[in-house]
């Protein structure tokens, strides 16, 4: 407990000076820009703020701040800028998607030795018989099930097609069909029919065996066609099969709320769960946020994190009804005081100013999806409602 006490002070520390410095300001770029400011930051500035909202924005001389020095190695570098995701597609509740921890039943139909129960291990892939490791993390049950399609492709096909002792071959033999006959190829190395006699079979090209049976039948009988057809001993292959990917037991899937809301912290998502019903959950203060710069920072896990400014005002006015987009897990979600004018600066401000805090919280949420753990969630919880609120805007 201790332990946690003065990392929270470190924490605390390092969130202090975004408190201090804001994270609203006016149209003018807080970090060294090129030209592009981004399409959605552009629509900003030309519709700008509506009412009140003209009202809120905080006046802020750039100089006086003194613009922190960004490395070129940094994940909100310019070239590595964070771009904002399609609003389009948040519209419509996207599939399941694996993460570490979940447990997935793999078959293989008319394989049912094949069946097998795997967890998607902290590295991100499951395991597979034949196959071996698939990768499994933020892909869909579908996109799982061709990785493992594509690792048995191999098995599809006889490995080593030579003939050898054990295999058999078939003689059709057309139109005389008395004469068709099955036999094995015998420790010699060789293969017998009725009027061929023996011939060797073990390490010959099927073409050089049929043409040669061809021949010798066609002492006995004319215009026969003979076809040989062989079955291979200890070579199984894959045919006409069908793989299916079915999710057992899935993670909490959640998403953070911070900034003026009743409860802050994680929630979860059942099923689904669209903004305006996670803003219900988290006991949204209408009166004092500001509905039209509400800021949705996804993938923020990864290495490319996007976002998106929501403009929940006008859509609670039936002039948007497009920005009531499905959260996904790992979302978060800032409702902020004031209206933000470059939604783009904020958001790579957060990343710049909290980078610590926000991988504590990253490491956090991983551990509390990776076990249901009621004390690791309701940490993570108190936490953010103490440490990440100081992100929000205070005029």
């Amino acid at each position: 407990m201790n332990c946690f006490t003065a990392y929270r002070s470190v924490i605390i520390c390092g969130v202090g000076l975004l408190l201090l410095s804001g994270c609203t300001y006016s149209s003018d770029s807080f970090l060294s820009r090129g030209p592009d400011r981004g399409v959605s930051d552009r629509q900003l500035e030309a519709e700008g703020p509506s009412g009140d909202e003209k009202n809120e924005r905080l006046s802020h001389d750039d100089t006086s701040l003194g613009a922190p020095e960004i490395p070129t190695d940094h994940p909100i570098a310019p070239q590595n800028r964070i771009l904002t995701f399609d609003i389009a597609a948040a519209q419509a509740i996207q599939p399941l998607k694996f993460q570490a921890g979940d447990t997935a039943k793999v078959s293989v139909w008319g394989y049912p030795e094949l069946d097998h129960v795997t967890n998607v291990h902290a590295n991100g892939t499951i395991t597979v018989p034949l196959v071996g490791e698939v990768r499994a993390e933020s892909l869909t049950v579908e996109q799982v099930r061709k990785e493992i399609s594509a690792g048995l492709k191999p098995f599809q096909e006889v490995s080593t097609p030579a003939l050898r002792t054990g295999d058999s071959l078939t003689m059709v033999v057309w139109p005389n069909s008395e004469l068709n006959n099955r036999s094995v190829i015998e420790p010699t190395g060789m293969v017998t029919f009725p009027l061929v006699g023996s011939v060797r079979a073990a390490g010959i090209e099927l073409e050089a065996i049929q043409a040669e049976v061809s021949k010798r039948l066609g002492g006995f009988i004319r215009d026969a066609e003979v076809t040989l057809l062989p079955t291979y001993a200890n070579r199984r292959v894959l045919q006409d099969h069908h793989v299916s990917v079915l999710p057992l037991t899935v993670q909490p899937r959640r998403v953070a709320l911070i900034g003026e809301v009743g409860v802050q912290g994680l929630t979860e998502i059942s099923g689904s769960l669209s903004l305006v019903e996670a803003l219900a959950q988290a006991q949204l203060r209408r009166k004092t946020a500001a509905l039209n710069s509400i800021i949705v920072i996804r993938d923020s896990m990864t290495d490319h994190p996007t976002y998106q400014q929501i403009r929940l005002g006008d859509f609670f006015d039936g002039k948007a009804p497009d920005q009531n987009i499905y959260l996904q897990n790992g979302d978060v979600v800032i409702v902020p005081k004031t209206f933000i004018t470059k939604a783009g600066d904020f958001v790579e401000l957060f990343f710049a100013r909290t980078l610590p805090v926000f991988s504590w919280w990253t490491a956090l949420h991983q551990a509390s999806t990776a076990q249901e753990s009621a004390d690791t969630v309701e940490l993570v919880n108190d936490s953010l409602k103490e440490q990440l609120d100081l992100i929000t805007i205070n005029p």
